[in-house]
C-alpha cells in the first residue's frame, strides 16, 4: 500500500480523535472538574444501594402508599422553605465549601436513619421527620452545584461536562439498585442505608478540595438578593414556562413511579428485587440519555427539553395494563432516556444564558417552582386510589405527564430557546464562564 493511501485510510480516524477529545476535555484538561466529577460518583455509588430502601422500610412499618407520601411530603415541604435562602448563600459563599459541609449534614443523618432502622424504631413520623432534616440541607446543595460548575468548566465544555457527570453517575446507578434491592431483601434497610451515609463523608472530602474562583458581586441584603434572583426568573419567560410544567409533572411523575411503584412491584412482581431491576432500568436510561448528549449537541434546547421530559408518560400506563416485568423495565429506560436528555440541555441552558453571580438563587427559584405542587399532589394518592383504584390514578398520571411536558411548546419563547454556538477558548489555563451572559 502507498504511503498515500494509507495516510488516507489513517485521516479517517480523523474525526473520530477530535470527536473523542471534545466530549472527554473537561476531564482531561480540568483537574477542579476531575475532583468534582470522582465526588459525585462516590456520592451515587452509596446512593444507589439505598434506592427503595426508605420506600420498603416504610411499608414494612405498616405506613403503606399513604405513609411513604407523607415522607415524601415531609421532604418536599422543608425543601420548599429552605430553597430561597439556600439560592441566596449559593450567590453569597464558597459554593464548593457550601456542598462539602451539605454533604457531611446529611451523611450524620443517614447514619441517624441507619441507626432507628436497625433498632426496629422506624415509623412514618420519624422518618419523615430524617427526610424533612436532609431535605434541608440538600437545599443548600443544588444551586451551589450549578454555580461551581459555572466557574469550574468554560462555557464550551459546560454540555460535555453535564454529560459526562450523568453518563457516569447513571451507570453506577444502573446497578446499584438492583444491589441494593438484594440487599434490602436479604440483609435488610438498613445495611443499604450504611452504604449510603459512607459515601456522603468521601464525597465531602474530595468537594472540600476544590478551589473554585469566586465569583465578583455586590451584596445587598437578604429581601434584595431575593427580589433580584426571583427577577432573573419572571424576566426570562422560557424559564417559568417549562417550569409550570415541571411542577405538574413532579407530582404526577412521583406519585405514580415513587409512590404506587413499589407496592405495585411488591404485588405484581416478587417484592424488593424486582423494584431493584425497575430502578436500574431507571438508571440504565438515564445513562443512555446522558451518552446521547455526549454525542449529539441540540441546538434547538426547548424542543429537546419539552418532548424529551414527555417521555415519562410512558411507564404508568403499561403498569396500569399489568405488562410484564420486563415491558416494564424497556418502558423506564426509554423515559428515562428522554429525561436525561432534557436535563442535560436544561442544565446548559441555564448555565450559559443566566448570569453567573445569579445562577444560585435561580437553580433555587427553580427548585421551588419544580416541587411546590408535590405536598398537594401526595395528599391526593389515597382519595384518588379509593376513588378510581391503582390502576386508574396510574392512568390519570400518565396523561398529566404528557399534557404537562408539551403544553410548554405552546410558547413561542420555548420553542425558539437555544443554546450558544461554541465560543472560542481564550486561555487554556482559565474559564470564560465568570463572564455572565446576559
Amino acid at each position: 500500500m502507498s504511503g498515500s493511501g494509507l495516510t488516507a485510510r489513517l485521516g479517517f480516524f480523523d474525526p473520530v480523535a477530535a470527536h473523542l477529545r471534545r466530549i472527554t476535555g473537561p476531564l482531561r484538561d480540568n483537574r477542579r472538574f476531575r475532583r468534582y466529577f470522582i465526588a459525585n460518583q462516590v456520592n451515587a455509588a452509596g446512593t444507589t444501594m439505598e434506592v427503595g430502601a426508605l420506600a420498603f422500610t416504610v411499608l414494612a412499618s405498616g405506613g403503606g402508599p399513604s405513609g411513604i407520601a407523607m415522607v415524601l411530603m415531609a421532604n418536599m415541604v422543608t425543601g420548599i422553605l429552605v430553597s430561597p435562602l439556600a439560592g441566596v448563600a449559593a450567590d453569597r459563599l464558597p459554593r464548593a465549601a457550601i456542598i462539602a459541609v451539605v454533604q457531611v449534614i446529611i451523611g450524620l443523618v443517614t447514619v441517624t436513619e441507619c441507626v432507628v432502622i436497625f433498632a426496629g424504631r422506624a415509623q412514618v413520623w420519624n422518618l419523615a421527620a430524617l427526610a424533612a432534616t436532609n431535605s434541608a440541607a440538600a437545599s443548600f446543595s443544588s444551586p451551589a452545584q450549578t454555580g461551581l460548575m459555572s466557574v469550574i468548566v468554560p462555557k464550551d465544555q459546560l454540555g460535555e461536562a453535564n454529560a459526562l457527570a450523568q453518563l457516569s453517575r447513571h451507570t453506577i446507578v444502573t446497578i446499584g439498585p438492583a444491589i441494593g434491592g438484594t440487599i434490602v431483601a436479604t440483609a435488610g434497610a438498613g445495611y443499604g442505608v450504611g452504604l449510603n451515609a459512607t459515601s456522603f463523608f468521601a464525597s465531602a472530602l474530595l468537594i472540600a478540595g476544590i478551589r473554585a474562583p469566586r465569583v465578583p458581586r455586590q451584596v445587598a441584603g437578604i429581601r434584595a438578593d431575593l427580589i433580584e434572583g426571583w427577577r432573573a426568573v419572571r424576566t426570562r419567560s422560557w424559564i417559568w414556562t417549562c417550569l409550570t410544567g415541571t411542577a405538574v409533572m413532579v407530582p404526577a411523575w412521583h406519585i405514580g413511579y415513587g409512590i404506587l411503584g413499589p407496592p405495585w412491584a411488591k404485588a405484581h412482581f416478587g417484592g424488593a428485587w424486582a423494584w431493584g431491576l425497575i430502578a436500574s432500568s431507571l438508571g440504565c436510561g438515564m445513562a443512555a440519555g446522558a451518552a446521547v448528549s455526549l454525542l449529539w449537541r441540540p441546538r434547538r434546547a426547548g424542543w429537546v427539553n419539552c418532548l424529551g421530559a414527555a417521555a415519562l408518560a410512558i411507564p404508568d400506563p403499561l403498569m396500569a395494563a399489568g405488562a410484564p416485568l420486563p415491558v416494564v423495565m424497556a418502558a423506564v429506560v426509554v423515559a428515562a432516556a428522554g429525561l436525561s436528555v432534557s436535563t442535560v440541555v436544561w442544565q446548559t441552558a441555564v448555565q450559559q444564558l443566566v448570569p453567573v453571580d445569579q445562577q444560585g438563587r435561580v437553580s433555587a427559584f427553580v427548585s421551588i417552582g419544580e416541587i411546590s405542587l408535590a405536598p398537594a399532589g401526595y395528599l391526593l394518592v389515597a382519595p384518588a386510589t379509593g376513588a378510581i383504584g391503582v390502576r386508574g390514578t396510574l392512568l390519570g398520571c400518565g396523561l398529566v405527564l404528557a399534557v404537562a411536558n408539551l403544553a410548554p411548546l405552546c410558547s413561542r419563547d420555548v420553542r425558539a430557546l437555544t443554546l450558544l454556538d461554541t465560543p472560542p477558548r481564550e486561555d487554556k489555563g482559565t474559564t470564560d464562564a465568570i463572564s455572565a451572559v446576559p
